[in-house]
Order: C-alpha cells, then sequence, then structure tokens
C-alpha cells in the first residue's frame, strides 16, 4: 500500500506498508547507496569461478551459490562482483541486498519490487541492473518474484542459508532455470593465499617450500572454515566449530526436519564423524543403537543420512557397479565437509590421521567436480576412489605412512589389482610424506606426497 508523507518536513516519500508496519522507500534508498558508496570487502579469492560469458548469453540462468553453512557464499558473491567492477561495469549498475539486513525485515514477496522502484528512482538513466540477492530464503514466496526478473532478462546471482533453503529446493522453486555452484571450506590452495603464499609455477621448489609443508599440517589439523584460518588459538578454533556444529545441529537439522529425538540425531552425527573415510553399515548402526537401548530403524537412518547431505554435513560414496542395485545395498563411505569438525569435536586426531588424509583428498575431488565411487577388486582389495576425468577412469589409492612394508605392499597390491581389472595403465598412491614413481608388472605406480597432490592443476 502506498501513501503521501512528510519526512522531517522536508523529504516527500513513499511508504511501503510491510505487515502493517511501514518500512519508507527511502531506507532502500539509503541501502543500495551505502553499497555503492563503500568499497568491496578484501577477500580471498576462491578457486571456484563464476563463468561470466553466460551473463552475455541470451539465455539467462539464475547463478545460484549453495555450500555449508560459514564456507564463504556471501562472500564467494562479493568475488563476483569485483570481477564483473574488473570488467568494466560501473558499480552502481549493481544492486546488492542482504536479506539478514534487519532495516529490511519484516518483508513479503510482493514487498520485493519496491527495490527495484527505490534503484531506478536513484538512477533514472539505468536499466537491467545485475541483481546479487543473499540470504534471499528470508523472504517467503521469493521464487515468484525471481522468476519475473529472470523472464525480464535481469542477471541474478543468490545465495541462502541451509536452514531455510537447500539447493535442490532452489532448482524446484526455478524450474531449471538456475546454474549452482558449490561452496566448500577453503581448499588447500585458498588455505595458503589466506596465509599470504600464492602458488606458481615453480613455487613448490623455492624457499616456501618448507612454509608450505608446516602450513599443511595446520590445514590438516584444524580444516579449512574461512575464519579459523585467521585465528591461531586453538581454544578459540574448537569454540568456533562447537558453535558451527550446535548451529548445524539445531537450525539445519532439528528444526528444519522436526526431529523431536535430539538424542538419537546427536549419536548418529558423532558415529559420522568418529568414522571419517569408513564405510557405515546400517545394520551394524541399528544393532548398536539397539544395544543401547535406542530404537532406530533403517528407513530413520536412510533418511537422516539424506538430511546429512542436504545440509553439507557430509557426503556418502557408492561403491562402484554397474548394476545399480548393487550400488544401493552395498555399504557407502562417509566424508565429512571439514576435518577440523573431526579433529576438535572427537578427540581422535592422533589415531585417524590415515582417514583424514583421505577425507581431505576426498573434498578435493569433490571441488573439483568429479564423480567418485570406492573400488573393490574381485578378490576384495579396496582402492579409495575411483573417478572419470575427461572419459578416462582414474584410480586414486590414499596411505598415510609407506614405510613400513607390510602397508605399502597391501595398499600397493590393491592398486594393481584395480588397475588390472579396469584394463588401466597407471595409478596413484597419495601419501603423507613420499614421492617417486615405479613400474610394477607392467603398470605406473606414482606416488605423490599430499600437500603437493592438492596443489596439483590436473589430477
Amino acid at each position: 500500500m502506498h501513501q503521501k508523507c512528510v519526512l522531517y518536513s522536508k523529504f516527500s516519500c513513499v511508504i511501503i506498508q510491510y505487515k502493517g508496519q511501514p518500512v519508507i522507500k527511502e531506507t532502500l534508498k539509503i541501502i543500495l547507496k551505502e553499497f555503492h558508496d563503500l568499497s568491496v570487502p578484501d577477500l580471498i579469492e576462491r578457486d571456484q569461478k563464476v563463468d561470466l560469458s553466460l551473463l552475455r548469453s541470451p539465455i539467462k540462468k539464475i547463478i545460484t551459490i549453495i555450500g555449508p553453512r560459514r564456507a564463504g557464499k556471501t562472500y564467494f558473491l562479493f568475488q563476483t562482483i569485483k570481477k564483473l567492477l574488473a570488467e568494466g561495469v560501473a558499480i552502481t549498475d549493481l544492486v546488492y541486498m542482504d536479506f539478514e539486513d534487519e532495516r529490511l525485515l519484516p518483508m513479503r514477496s510482493e514487498d520485493l519490487q519496491g527495490i527495484l522502484d527505490a534503484y531506478f528512482e536513484l538512477y533514472p538513466n539505468k536499466s537491467n541492473p545485475f541483481i546479487f540477492f543473499d540470504e534471499i530464503q528470508n523472504i517467503s514466496g521469493w521464487d515468484h518474484f525471481i522468476r519475473r526478473l529472470n523472464d525480464r532478462g535481469f542477471n541474478i546471482f543468490l545465495s541462502g542459508s541451509n536452514s531455510r533453503m537447500l539447493g535442490h529446493e532452489i532448482a524446484t522453486a526455478l524450474r531449471g532455470r538456475t546454474l549452482t555452484y558449490e561452496i566448500f571450506p577453503f581448499s588447500f590452495r585458498e588455505f595458503l593465499a589466506a596465509n599470504d603464499i600464492v602458488i606458481e609455477e615453480n613455487t613448490l621448489y623455492g624457499q616456501t617450500r618448507h612454509r608450505i609443508r608446516q602450513l599443511y599440517e595446520e590445514y590438516l589439523f584444524s580444516g579449512g572454515y574461512p575464519e579459523l584460518a585467521f585465528i591461531q588459538e586453538k581454544g578459540t578454533k574448537s569454540r568456533i566449530l562447537q558453535d558451527y556444529f550446535n548451529t548445524i545441529f539445531y537450525r539445519d537439522l532439528a528444526e528444519r526436519y522436526r526431529i523431536k529425538n535430539s538424542e538419537l540425531l546427536r549419536q548418529w552425527l558423532q558415529i559420522l564423524m568418529t568414522n571419517i573415510a569408513s564405510t557405515i553399515s546400517y545394520h551394524k548402526v541399528e544393532n548398536d543403537f539397539k544395544s543401547r537401548g535406542m530404537k532406530l530403524s533403517r528407513t530413520t537412518l536412510s533418511a537422516y543420512a539424506r538430511y546429512v547431505e542436504d545440509i553439507f554435513f557430509g557426503f556418502f560414496v557408492e561403491l562402484y557397479s554397474e548394476s545399480a542395485r548393487k550400488r544401493q545395498i552395498n555399504p557407502k563411505k562417509f566424508y565429512l565437509i571439514d576435518q577440523g569438525l573431526h579433529n576438535y569435536l572427537t578427540l581422535k586426531f592422533s589415531e585417524n590421521k590415515g582417514r583424514l588424509l583421505e577425507n581431505i583428498v576426498f573434498l578435493e575431488l569433490r571441488r573439483r567436480g568429479f564423480h567418485i565411487f570406492y573400488y573393490k577388486t574381485a578378490s576384495g582389495h579396496e582402492v579409495d576412489f575411483l573417478l572419470q576425468d575427461n572419459g578416462e577412469w582414474k584410480l586414486i589409492q590414499v596411505c598415510h605412512d609407506l614405510s613400513h612394508i607390510e602397508t605399502f605392499t597391501r595398499e600397493k597390491k590393491a592398486l594393481i589389482s584395480g588397475l588390472r581389472e579396469l584394463n588401466l595403465r597407471s595409478g596413484i598412491i597419495v601419501s603423507q610424506d613420499e614421492k617417486r614413481e615405479e613400474r610394477i608388472s607392467g603398470y605406473t605406480v606414482k606416488i605423490v606426497p599430499v600437500w603437493e597432490w592438492l596443489l596439483m592443476p590436473k589430477i
């Protein structure tokens, strides 16, 4: 509802009525102008990049940014804004709104048009600005407005919180009009950038090599959440990660999915965090809960597993098989979104270094967009990762310590068996420190230290 008014006896203005509470369009203009007058904050550039050529395409896609809580989705929007500015786009050609700004609340979907009205009153000669809406899920019915803007040819970028809007829900609401980008906690390369180390062609052979190795140990323990990269005190890191976990537990899971038995849910998450990079047998978990007097059906476990993936708390990886049924019935391996959560919240760092190493390798493969399986040979040997790279199958084995001959023989045997069955000529073993190449029975095995492997431009 619009009406005329006098503000401080000076300004003629428009009032938009929000659920009985007047919100002045002047406020929208102030927020828009604040963004245009303030510089975009400094940031660590992420490996993920938006293909800006899409913005010049006649087919307009809505760019959506999804990922776990506190991974840096808002700053990724700012990174994209900086790229546009570097290409010559004027700051006044951008509309940025953070819908967690209390000055915008409460707001309804029918009030969203007021943002563009305010923009065009500020800049009457402008047309079709780039739209950046952060935490858009706070506005009920937002999708109708966004679809209308998309129909009118606006370039739109959205991000949202896991507790209110999931990636598949965005795709459903916007009916296939989206192109989705996932933002995870820092990769090792990004973590190094946060510590003022930029990886160039020969960096690993220069004076910074030892510093990179030291920082890897910190990354292995503390993880890649951006906020923690700038904090040294372990007690503070522990409190921050505990707060992350509590928010994930209560808001993203218990509240969102209306889970009444919170203790059951907490125990399930504890099992997952303790058993990273391990197969999770629903049958064994069900029996374990029964032995403790807690009832948890396999159907409930399956639902909980889906929730865990939906909110990016972790991922379940299937055994490779051409049979869909075999992929479904075999136990899946679980990988956590960040190793820091495991280390600070389970206190099992020293005994799980091999699994942590495997978890880090998985996350890097996932960041690079690979569809990942684990592989079992006909004789029952397991290879950690099977993936396709440009149409070519690749096998990767992960082992923390190859110094013991029995360990190396076991890992090598599994990898060679997998290569033979899949008719491949070479494979990779990612280790903590060792680096060499071996020829074994006509097969090439490349052994690479993890901190170098993580920085390779190609797998």
